[in-house]
């Protein structure tokens, strides 16, 4: 009787129920966890006579692989309150420069310094502009292959950063009984028993809040030998209510170097049998991870620009590319609170737009044909005002701004309601725009789920329904294998 085999029966016998992820899962469940993982296996190890090669894609795996080529949403969260309008440039409206007389993006080139990317009028609307950070994406909008929007937001007015991230990222206006992330509620709602291993990923050691909740969700860094603090990594005490505060640097509880030392807290399911049940029964969090190791090893056909955001999209494409079943991964990067000194057309701010820029359209390349099922979609938690202050940064503020990118982009053009510079609230240009109908757009026509669906037992945005105007109509839908 093979080790498989026996494990089933013990299995079955049992009917042993576990912890993963924060779900109960049952024998069958595991049996079909057990299942997948010697499926995995098997295509992973050689014929005898075969020589060794990386993870199996599309081109020489068949039908089987093609299943899993699914269309992937990758999220990049630009924390710290992006300026909307030194990314997305009004240089046609001369009140930009007079309430931005010493940070604003000039308008043409000077004394060496350069000026705003003007668009097209179809792409821009005869008044915006990119950043001159941002030419690998005023390239992708002249392809066709990007858009921009401004005054998107929340209706919730608050201006910390952190109140604004938690609603952003958990779908919701300030909600305090929704603490689970709306990525993890739609694989939460769409979850079948034969998912694919890996649905979900985040590219980083810390698990953000919107990928977070009952459905089990990999940080980047997690390896097999890690697989003993599995329960504490997803443990539910590290789902709820972690919420990181004013002046903190990054939310403890979900890193596998933050877990408690000294006195080990009890628990229901120990580590050292958690991990003799994982290694015995073959879990789908095994799956997931092997799915994750092998995915490293693709090749990556794009330069990156070096450091965090490059790193992190670099990885989420070997994944894509290993087709792996990924629907959902994102990205961070962090700094976006230039409170002083943001600088102008040479200036930090428009740095770290151009990677930002430069990493998404390496991201983009890396993936070739793949990237028509692909869309990144970047976001910051609110914009900045709109006059400059006395240290030549902006403060926090309301109306933001989003980027996408990929194939299911209908139309390159500056989306969204903007009535121009002095149409302020005090001195925050409005929301027009809730995130929500954007999220929701992007979910609909990429995996043609109804996030609304009122029979559906998980609400993705509990307590908003969208009229058909707040819609934008900036995507295609992405049509099946």
């Amino acid at each position: 009787m093979s080790s498989s085999s026996s494990r089933r029966d013990f299995l079955r016998n049992s009917g042993l129920a576990v912890m993963a992820g924060g779900t109960v899962l049952s024998a069958d469940q595991w049996l079909r966890g057990a299942d997948m993982e010697d499926a995995f296996n098997s295509r992973l190890k050689p014929a005898a006579d075969a020589p060794a090669k990386k993870f199996a894609t599309s081109d020489d795996t068949g039908s089987k692989d093609k299943r899993l080529e699914l269309p992937t949403l990758v999220t990049i969260f630009l924390r710290g309150g992006c300026d909307a309008m030194n990314a997305i440039v009004p240089y046609a409206d001369d009140q930009y420069y007079k309430v931005r007389p010493r940070i604003a993006i000039p308008k043409d080139a000077r004394r060496g310094a350069p000026g705003v990317i003007k668009l097209g009028e179809k792409i821009g609307n005869g008044i915006f502009g990119l950043n001159p950070g941002m030419a690998s994406f005023a390239k992708l909008m002249e392809q066709g292959k990007a858009a921009a929007f401004m005054n998107i937001g929340s209706p919730n007015g608050s201006r910390s950063h952190f109140s604004a991230q938690d609603n952003m990222e958990r779908g919701t206006t300030g909600d305090a009984r929704v603490n689970t992330g709306w990525l993890n509620r739609y694989l939460l709602a769409t979850r079948k028993s034969t998912d694919a291993p890996l649905r979900g990923l985040c590219a980083m050691n810390l698990l953000p809040r919107s990928l977070r909740g009952e459905y089990p969700v990999l940080a980047g860094s997690n390896r097999t030998e890690n697989m003993e603090l599995f329960e504490d990594l997803y443990a539910p005490s590290n789902l709820i209510n972690q919420t990181a505060r004013e002046q903190a640097t990054m939310e403890k509880g979900t890193r596998l170097d933050d877990l408690p030392t000294g006195e080990v807290k009890k628990r229901q399911l120990t580590s050292d049998w958690a991990r003799d049940v994982i290694s015995d029964s073959g879990t789908s969090a095994v799956v997931r991870i092997k799915a994750l190791e092998s995915a490293m090893g693709q090749s990556s056909d794009a330069e990156y620009p070096g450091g965090g955001l490059g790193n992190q999209l670099r990885a989420i494409a070997k994944v894509i590319k290993a087709n792996v079943g990924l629907e959902v991964a994102q990205a961070d990067y962090g700094g976006w609170d230039t409170h002083a000194d943001q600088g102008t057309a040479d200036g930090k701010h428009t740095k770290m737009l151009k990677h930002v820029s430069d990493s998404i359209a390496a991201f983009l390349e890396d993936l070739g044909p793949r990237s028509e099922k692909v869309t990144v979609m970047v976001m910051s938690e609110f914009g900045r005002t709109v006059h400059e202050n006395g240290s030549e940064g902006t403060d926090h503020g309301r109306g933001g701004m989003m980027l996408v990118a990929g194939g299911p982009i209908r139309q390159a053009k500056v989306y969204g309601t903007y009535k121009g510079v002095a149409d302020m609230v005090g001195d925050y240009q409005p929301v027009y725009t809730d995130f929500r109908a954007v999220f929701a757009e992007a979910v609909m026509k990429m995996f043609n789920y109804d996030p609304f669906n009122p029979q559906a037992m998980i609400q993705m945005f509990p307590g908003y329904k969208p009229k058909p105007a707040d819609y934008l109509n900036y995507m295609n839908a992405v049509k099946k294998a």
